[in-house]
């Protein structure tokens, strides 16, 4: 009967500890009781998304400002939102950003490396691109330096997109062009005239881009936070990664 008691009053220990400090830290900071208790909660559930995520939200400008410094050194970075690149480790700056869900995403705009041209939201990064080539036992299609886009269309050959015999049987009904995936013939760059990029964090692996971690990512939002209203503190962060 002992170990039962062991494993009731763990979580408990735990709750009360952690769940009391991150509520009074939240209060000494400033926050409402209404907000105090979810955030004690979301200390609970995860301490890091409470440290890195949700109370440098609470802090006073300069202390923030001063923790994106610290994190950008730490990462060997200028800024927070840079990366480096994958082929020559030239810093590409403000490359990140986080959606609203803070879901990690690309800035919008272009996202070139200054020495050696290379595309952050390039093709091969996006999550609407097909790779071409054969496709391996996995039945997976891997050569991720050319394929097609699912958003983009325009009118092709139907060879270029159908197999020989439906090629030639829509020939023989009068369909020598149909409109199809638009193809890419070099993904390390975006099709002319694109707003459908979606980061697709996955495929990043295929440039050997280095992902942000769960720290820099809740600091990313921090930053967008600070960008948005420079000159006011947001009390209500989210907490959805």
């Amino acid at each position: 009967m002992s170990w039962w008691w062991v494993l009731v009053a763990l979580p408990v220990c735990w709750l009360a500890v952690v769940g009391g400090w991150a509520y009074t830290d939240a209060r000494r900071l400033g926050a409402p009781h209404t907000r105090s208790l979810p955030l004690a909660w979301t200390a609970v559930r995860s301490p890091a998304r409470y440290w890195w995520d949700a109370r440098p939200l609470l802090l006073p400008r300069p202390e923030q400002e001063h923790l994106l410094t610290e994190e950008a050194a730490r990462l060997g970075l200028n800024q927070v939102d840079s990366v480096h690149c994958p082929l020559c480790g030239t810093e590409i700056e403000r490359a990140w950003t986080v959606d609203q869900a803070g879901r990690l995403d690309v800035a919008r705009r272009e996202v070139t490396c200054p020495r050696c041209d290379f595309r952050l939201d390039a093709c091969r990064h996006c999550r609407h691109f097909r790779p071409g080539g054969a496709a391996d036992s996995l039945g997976t299609l891997t050569d991720y330096t050319r394929g097609k886009c699912e958003v983009h269309r325009q009118t092709q050959p139907v060879e270029d997109f159908c197999t020989p015999e439906m090629a030639k049987r829509l020939k023989a009904r009068g369909y020598d062009y149909l409109s199809g995936p638009a193809p890419i013939t070099d993904s390390y760059i975006p099709l002319s005239g694109c707003q459908s990029f979606a980061l697709d964090e996955r495929r990043l692996r295929t440039s050997g881009v280095r992902r942000p971690g769960l720290r820099q990512r809740c600091l990313l939002r921090l930053l967008t936070t600070l960008n948005l209203q420079p000159e006011t503190r947001n009390l209500k962060p989210e907490t959805n990664f």
